[in-house]
């Protein structure tokens, strides 16, 4: 079924565009749901506004994007840096997300892009699995004393009353956490783990959610992301009540650092 306040939207978001590059912006739209075509779509207005194309509505991490621009279009995927391109087709110098010029109908018909296209939904999890993941961070984090839920940029982010302790699908299929500078030492070189893009340097990193996510690890870690973010009092609540303690953080056991790139 269309939906049409998104299609409202999709036009609107071009509006301003030459006829050239509407043409361009649908072909690409086309071209990503040619590939995946049970993708979440979003439009978003800032920076100008994108098409946002999700693995699941609510609990899917953008994959990949279209925008429009004066004298091109672009495809952006948000874990460009990972994909393979021989053809030298990816721009952008950020730390992960990449993005590729169209200028004309024969940029979009290229094999390669596609492939690029096909490569960045390849090991993205099934919808399913990133239902029950939001639905199990949220019951981990909302468990916990004193915390809220908000979406900031598209993404369910969870407060321990005025700071953020968990980010839920940050550019990639993931929990974001506050890890701190020893944990981020236990935990590295262990291949579920990764910074977290943009706030990597206050000590987050982000888990890797799949079907084989350890979930009690999980609800050790989001326990300790709170204790760092957590006032005096919200950490006594934590603990008990008056009689808990300020001190180290409450993980019920040590996090196993594996090698394995599951």
């Amino acid at each position: 079924m269309t939906d049409i306040r998104l299609e409202e939207q999709f036009e609107e978001l071009l509006a301003g565009c030459t006829p050239a590059m509407q043409f361009l912006a649908h072909e690409a739209r086309q071209l990503i749901l040619s590939v995946q075509p049970d993708a979440h779509q979003e439009v978003h207005g800032s920076w100008g506004g994108y098409l946002l194309f999700r693995g699941a509505a609510d609990a899917g991490n953008t994959v990949c994007w279209v925008t429009a621009h004066k004298k091109h279009v672009s495809i952006g995927f948000s874990q460009g840096n990972t994909l393979s391109d021989p053809a030298g087709l990816l721009e952008g110098g950020g730390k992960h997300s990449r993005h590729v010029k169209l200028k004309k109908p024969e940029d979009v018909a290229r094999p390669e892009l596609r492939a690029l296209v096909k490569a960045a939904w390849a090991d993205q999890p099934a919808p399913s699995v990133l239902q029950d993941a939001l639905e199990k961070v949220r019951a981990l984090c909302l468990a916990l004393p004193e915390t809220s839920e908000t979406v900031s940029h598209g993404h369910p982010t969870f407060w321990a009353g005025k700071k953020t302790f968990a980010v839920y699908g940050l550019y990639s299929p993931s929990i974001a956490f506050k890890a701190g500078t020893e944990m981020h030492l236990e935990l590295d070189g262990d291949a579920r783990f990764s910074p977290t893009p943009y706030m990597a340097h206050g000590g987050w990193l982000s888990l890797r959610i799949d079907a084989h996510t350890d979930w009690e690890m999980a609800r050790d870690l989001l326990r300790h992301s709170y204790w760092q973010v957590a006032s005096g009092k919200l950490r006594k609540a934590l603990m008990g009540g008056p009689g808990g303690t300020e001190g180290d953080s409450p993980l019920i056991r040590p996090v196993k650092a594996g090698k394995s790139g599951r």
